[in-house]
């Protein structure tokens, strides 16, 4: 950036447009309603960990097991596992091959919602981050509440005008 000036940094960039009142003005709502937006999410990403989380715990059966294999017909490090609850729906799962278990045996698995199966019992953990989504969520509503309530004063002056760092006037 030879022979720029400092006050000069952000003139001719995309978006520049003075540190005026009405610059930041313009941005004021932005973090408002981001704000919501993000609560939502949050909140709901937590119901989503929750509900995984109640789901029950059934005895799978194994089906098959296979190498699993990428788009070059290579095989890595792990195997396709095909599991079978109780009730008839199947899910195949990517496993290691140290964890894999054998065809025909029995496993403990979560059923979510929607009949997909994981092997082992997550509710502890599951509960545990959608709480936590949950808490974020809703601290992030009572942020926005708060804000409703108490509003930033608005930017009455111009900060700092185009010309206050001019080392010669404008000449018009």
């Amino acid at each position: 950036m030879a022979g720029s000036k400092e006050h000069q940094l952000g003139k001719g960039t995309l978006g520049y447009k003075g540190e005026t009142a009405e610059y930041y003005e313009s941005k004021r709502g932005l973090w408002n309603r981001f704000r919501w937006v993000l609560a939502a999410v949050c909140i709901a990403i937590g119901v989503a960990f929750v509900v995984a989380a109640a789901s029950p715990i059934v005895t799978a059966t194994v089906l098959s097991v296979s190498p699993t294999v990428v788009g070059d017909g290579v095989a890595v490090s792990t195997n396709d596992v095909v599991l079978r609850a109780p009730d008839g729906h199947t899910s195949t799962l990517v496993m290691p091959f140290v964890t894999t278990p054998q065809v025909g045996s029995s496993q403990p698995a979560m059923q979510l919602p929607g009949g997909r199966l994981v092997i082992g019992d997550y509710s502890t953990q599951g509960r545990g981050a959608g709480l936590l989504f949950l808490a974020i969520g809703l601290g992030i509503v009572l942020v926005a509440l708060w804000r409703i309530r108490h509003p930033k004063p608005a930017t009455t002056t111009v900060l700092v005008p185009d010309d206050t760092y001019a080392l010669r006037p404008h000449s018009s």
